[in-house]
């Protein structure tokens, strides 16, 4: 038998092997086709799938590229090198190697796919978009997507008037250039325009305040306050480090004050609330801002990039601590029950916010479970440890777990044994019907003795003290319905953020699987932040709202009944909010499958029923210029993008 007969005998042997999952009988197989036929671009290739398999990825892709070099029309070999390749960031060699693939495969299109992420990753100097928005990614969507402020066919006739160095500027290019006194009375405003308050450095973006007056036309009513997107310029001039603003959201304001490098304030509005001009100095220019604000101007967003900020300066901690003192003392003034105000740790310009609670206070906490005690011994463990301090300091704690057709041993001696350490604080309810999460925790906040509710579900656990305090001196507040928390996967990155309806065109959690510490939308998740709803799976909310509403909708069994009491609480005006000391592990659903889920598809389309245009698209929680559909906080334009 010739060498090329015993070659391709042994490599169909090995193939088969291979085939059949008996990757140890293939290799001396196809060791001894490759001995014989050192050309057999088949045996190679395959030869490089087993070795890839053991881990040797170095070698795998040295047998690929063989198998390509002398096999260049098999096709597999590109797409196995093309996948190497990119494990290895090499992504121009791997655009090759998938763009050899397809042609040499022209019915497996999947394939380009792998062309397209290996493409944007070229394009984005390696960055994924799902782990956070960085600055590869912004240089690629200034280029291509950012939409262009359009030339001006007329001459402006909104004046925009500076204030610097105790005299107008005008910006508007054209007559009159020094704003007309009134008639009557010794206010400082112009008659007419806009005061455009930019801090010491700040750069309007070119040919943004034509734009911006064509946009003015088009509201109606007017607003009285108008901001925008902005970003930086580095030490050389490019645009970096942008910040993509939700619609007015006050407690987020709070936390990440948006106002200070640029905003737009109508001069008929500050002139009637008698308002004197803004100081030169940041200090008096930030008790200036808090003090209009505290007038109830009309706040609008524009959603466009407005302007550049300079380099980002050492933090002035002693500028930033007088900053907080005079929010703490602005927010007691409107009646909060604020007990600090601090400049955040880790994001400069921004400031941590807590709450003060009262003397004595009580929280009943919900927890339906069917079996599970491998979950729902940390679950109660885990809660009960954390609040120990919040206990011994006036917190009256109840525990109700809405056991819902049990049967396993364990979970009936972890309850008795609950049962016997707390005695009547622990509660145990039997319902032995369908699930029905919504049935479920209707009946236990029927029974519940606590003024809040805290719904969890058996699969979460907490993992530091002071949570519950912080989630209760939110939902304490009179403004505020349900309050939410920042929930972890198990790798540590996000499971819920926050819920956004109408993202993708529904109800999307904000930031799913990026890190907690991610720098998306200005750190947003590391903030007090406000949110359309948040997730039942630990959801806080005063007895007596859920008690107004008439509970939760029984007729959204499992999918649906958080989104749609929350929207239900939008509807009266509550607030929803998640505080960024809440941060609690979720192992999602691992105690019910949702891939079989019977009640999703009627869940939706009583939702839909219900709030229909509301579902479809953002609301001001999501950035005006973020796009609809993906929860990583991208813009508009890269929606097509891995």
């Amino acid at each position: 038998m010739n060498p090329s007969t015993a070659a391709e005998q042994l490599y169909s042997a090995g193939r088969k092997a291979s085939e059949q999952g008996h990757w140890i009988a293939a290799e001396p197989l196809l060791q001894r086709a490759v001995a014989l036929a050192p050309e057999h671009g088949s045996a190679l290739h395959l030869l490089g799938k087993l070795r890839k398999q053991q881990g040797n990825h170095a070698e795998a892709l040295q047998l690929q590229e063989r198998s390509c070099r002398v096999d260049p029309a098999l096709g597999w070999n590109w797409f196995s090198a093309g996948e190497l390749l990119a494990q290895q960031q090499r992504w121009a060699d791997a655009q090759t190697c998938f763009e050899q693939a397809l042609a040499r495969l022209p019915g497996e299109v999947w394939i380009a796919d792998h062309w397209q992420q290996v493409q944007m990753r070229l394009l984005l100097g390696g960055e994924v978009l799902r782990d956070g928005f960085g600055p590869q990614a912004y240089r690629y969507w200034i280029d291509h997507c950012e939409q262009r402020l359009p030339p001006s066919p007329l001459p402006m006739v909104t004046p925009f008037w500076l204030w610097r160095e105790n005299h107008w500027l005008a910006l508007h290019g054209s007559a009159p250039l020094q704003p007309q006194p009134a008639p009557l009375g010794e206010s400082p405003w112009p008659e007419e325009g806009w005061l455009v308050l930019l801090a010491p450095g700040v750069q309007l973006r070119d040919g943004v305040l034509p734009a911006l007056e064509r946009w003015l036309q088009g509201q109606q009513p007017g607003p009285d306050l108008v901001y925008g997107d902005e970003d930086r310029l580095d030490r050389q001039g490019e645009r970096c480090d942008p910040w993509f603003k939700p619609g007015w959201l006050e407690e987020s304001f709070w936390a990440s004050p948006w106002l200070e490098s640029c905003s737009l304030w109508r001069c008929s509005w500050l002139r009637h609330q008698c308002f004197p001009l803004p100081p030169a100095d940041g200090l008096g220019r930030w008790r200036w801002l808090l003090e209009a604000l505290n007038r109830q101007p009309q706040v609008q967003g524009w959603p466009q990039l407005l302007s550049h900020s300079p380099p980002q300066p050492p933090p002035d901690l002693r500028l930033q601590g007088q900053k907080a003192q005079l929010l703490r003392d602005q927010l007691k003034q409107r009646g909060e029950a604020i007990a600090a105000v601090t400049p955040h740790a880790e994001l400069p310009g921004c400031f941590a916010l807590q709450w003060a609670l009262p003397q004595h206070w009580s929280c009943s906490v919900i927890i339906p479970t069917r079996d599970r005690a491998d979950l729902l011994a940390p679950c109660l463990q885990s809660l009960w440890r954390t609040t120990a301090v919040a206990r011994q300091q006036g917190l009256a704690l109840e525990l109700i777990v809405v056991d819902n057709g049990s049967v396993e041993p364990a979970t009936t001696a972890l309850l008795q044994g609950w049962r016997q350490q707390l005695g009547e604080t622990f509660v145990v309810l039997r319902d032995d019907g369908p699930f029905n999460w919504s049935r479920l925790n209707n009946q236990a906040a029927a029974r519940a003795q606590g003024e809040l509710l805290l719904l969890l579900n058996n699969d979460v656990e907490a993992l530091q003290p002071g949570w519950l305090e912080a989630m209760a001196a939110q939902a304490l507040r009179p403004k505020v319905g349900a309050v939410g928390a920042l929930l972890l996967y198990p790798d540590r990155t996000l499971q819920h953020g926050g819920l956004v309806v109408g993202l993708d065109s529904h109800a999307e959690h904000a930031y799913r699987q990026l890190p907690l510490e991610h720098g998306v939308h200005r750190g947003r998740s590391q903030l007090l932040s406000r949110w359309d709803a948040v997730t039942g799976a630990c959801f806080l909310l005063r007895k007596q709202l859920l008690e107004s509403l008439g509970g939760f909708d029984e007729g959204l069994p499992v999918e649906g009944n958080d989104v749609d009491l929350c929207l239900r609480l939008e509807q009266l005006g509550y607030h929803q909010l998640i505080p960024p000391q809440a941060v609690l592990l979720h192992h999602e659903s691992q105690s019910r499958d949702v891939r079989q889920s019977s009640t999703e598809a009627g869940s939706v389309l009583r939702l839909q029923r219900r709030w229909g245009v509301r579902l479809q698209r953002p609301g001001p929680c999501w950035p005006m210029q973020a796009d609809g559909i993906h929860p990583d906080g991208r813009p508009r334009g890269l929606e097509q993008l891995p």
